[in-house]
């Protein structure tokens, strides 16, 4: 299972949370998508924000969900390009992947969109993504009636105090907030609740 968050804080993002994070799971976390010096600062603002909700274990391998929290979306896709398929082989025995911002874009068709919200500092010019999404890209921080430019896929468009959960090609917005696809030719909102099909782009 995929959940993608809108890229809020763990209140923002609760409801989404509370699927994804249940005590007692072990957990690996992906900071590459900031620097360096701030991966101490990350994971312990991450534990932090996992302390009420129960104990977990954080390990190198073995991993019950992988969290991909964010930060800047070019430089997570150079650092973790070729971690990339040990994602799908994640999903494939079961486990579920956490996708907060950067790393939800990540999990989409291809990145170039994040460079409405991200610099692409590093020249990154391979943009392809993990493409877990049926072929949609992901926009979190997502502002109802925001223009995002002509794009040659589905966005999957996530406010901030949102999440989506995936499972194949069925998503569900677990809210509160409304979740749009964007296509070329509509706007389609999801409220709290609904399912909705990835079809094809």
């Amino acid at each position: 299972m995929i959940y993608l968050g809108g890229g809020g804080s763990e209140h923002d993002e609760s409801r989404l949370w509370d699927e994804v994070f249940v005590p007692g799971a072990r957990l690996t976390v992906w900071p590459d998508a900031m620097p360096r010096p701030q991966w101490p600062a990350t994971l312990a603002w991450f534990r932090q924000a996992l302390a009420p909700r129960g104990d977990f274990e954080f390990v190198e391998t073995g991993a019950d969900v992988l969290v991909i929290p964010g930060g800047n979306t070019f430089d997570l896709l150079s650092a973790v390009r070729d971690r990339l398929g040990g994602v799908s082989a994640l999903l494939e025995r079961g486990g579920h992947v956490y996708g907060g911002s950067a790393g939800a874009i990540l999990l989409g068709a291809d990145i170039s969109i994040a460079g409405l919200l991200d610099p692409n500092d590093i020249g990154l010019t391979d943009t392809t993504g993990a493409d877990l999404l049926s072929g949609h890209l992901v926009l979190p921080h997502y502002t109802p009636g925001q223009v995002i430019g002509a794009q040659d896929a589905s966005v999957l468009a996530i406010p901030e105090t949102a999440g989506v959960v995936v499972d194949g090609t069925r998503a569900r917005n677990v809210g509160p907030s409304p979740v749009h696809v964007i296509t070329p030719d509509a706007v389609t909102p999801y409220a709290a609740g609904e399912t909705f099909t990835l079809g094809p782009c």
